[in-house]
């Protein structure tokens, strides 16, 4: 397997993270409070200087009010992650 944190897949996924975030109408700080973190975790995780794993995600998505299934529905639809899947193989 190759390394994702500089892949253009984890930008998709970072970039995901932000425009659910802002189509949600919530700052970063209304964020935090929703996740009971602060918003330097929020910030951290948007830039990609911290990594979030699957469960951390799901509250994350629970916070937006996104089901985690439609958030990886547009994460599988973003034609970068595609290319690099086909390139893998």
């Amino acid at each position: 397997m190759y390394k994702t944190l500089y892949s253009k897949g984890n930008k998709a996924f970072l970039e995901l993270l932000t425009q659910s975030r802002l189509d949600a109408g919530l700052t970063q700080v209304e964020l935090a409070l929703r996740l009971q973190e602060d918003q330097s975790l929020i910030s951290k995780v948007e830039r990609g200087v911290r990594r979030l794993d699957v469960v951390e995600l799901m509250l994350w998505c629970q916070a937006l009010e996104m089901p985690l299934t439609e958030f990886v529905r547009r994460l599988e639809a973003s034609s970068v992650l595609v290319d690099e899947h086909t390139r893998m193989g």
